[in-house]
């Protein structure tokens, strides 16, 4: 009869931690932060942040693409490089969740394929040519993603239209949240194992 209420006092010790963690992932949903950098003007634009350099690195990549074909060295495309907003960064740390007003940076640089001072093989970053900011906010429209594109001087970029081909490819290809988090080495070790997975079978591009 002893080892019956031992017993049971266990398995309600391990109910009870079930229905804690449970309540305290809850609450680390609900305690997500709206984020409130992003500025937008009159006419729905988003003004370039004055503090992009301060962006935290997340990953980048050269000559990638989405369809099937070999790497053309001679003609490898563009650098492309992700930051993420300083003060969303520090939520997805402390949460793993992205925060309403999270942002992320894609700048778009040529390779420079010129033989310059000492390098004297491969390819260096040459001059920015565009950039497109992703705005993750479930409030702004139903496909909770917003891109804004920008010319290399530009102040403020234009949003995609909802629905667009963007927002479509990270919510169907994204490994979490919408995001390519598979290809961002500072923050992928915190995405769900079974996400990463995920996204490791997914090939199929269309």
């Amino acid at each position: 009869m002893k080892m019956h209420r031992i017993l049971f006092a266990l398995v309600a010790l391990l109910l009870a931690g079930s229905s804690l963690r449970a309540v305290a992932d809850e609450y680390a949903a609900a305690a997500l932060t709206p984020l409130t950098v992003a500025r937008l003007t009159a006419d729905g634009k988003l003004q370039k942040p004055a503090d992009l350099a301060n962006w935290v690195f997340l990953g980048t990549s050269l000559g990638m693409g989405y369809n099937p074909g070999s790497f053309n060295a001679a003609r490898p495309g563009q650098f492309q490089v992700v930051l993420m907003e300083p003060t969303a960064y520090r939520q997805f740390v402390e949460t793993g969740r992205y925060a309403p007003g999270s942002m992320f940076l894609l700048s778009f640089y040529d390779a420079d394929t010129q033989k310059r001072s000492i390098n004297q093989n491969g390819y260096t970053q040459a001059e920015l040519t565009n950039y497109e900011i992703h705005l993750v906010d479930p409030a702004k429209n139903a496909d909770g993603h917003v891109f804004y594109l920008f010319s290399a001087d530009a102040t403020a970029g234009s949003p995609l239209p909802p629905g667009n081909a963007c927002a479509r490819c990270h919510t169907q290809h994204g490994a979490f949240d919408g995001t390519f988090a598979q290809f961002y080495p500072t923050i992928r070790p915190r995405i769900p194992k079974q996400a990463l997975e995920r996204a490791a079978n997914d090939h199929d591009i269309r």
